[in-house]
């Protein structure tokens, strides 16, 4: 079930960034969202845990309501 979850989070979190990015002035890439990065790498690594920290599952749920509120 865990996984599932995180995976979810995953979904949101790049629908996010897919229509929050920028373009480059010289337009060979995008500019990403000011610290998604981050977070986005933060919950990749929660996949090879076997179980989640009461703390780290009270900043999934921050980052689900901070990208969650954004992407329907």
């Amino acid at each position: 079930m865990q996984t599932n979850k995180l995976k979810e989070l995953q979904l949101k979190m790049v629908r996010y960034a897919e229509h929050k990015k920028k373009p480059l002035p010289n337009g060979s890439g995008h500019i990403l969202p000011d610290d998604w990065s981050d977070d986005f790498k933060w919950v990749l690594q929660l996949e090879d845990q076997d179980s989640l920290s009461i703390h780290q599952k009270k900043e999934c749920n921050r980052l689900f309501r901070k990208y969650l509120g954004f992407v329907k």
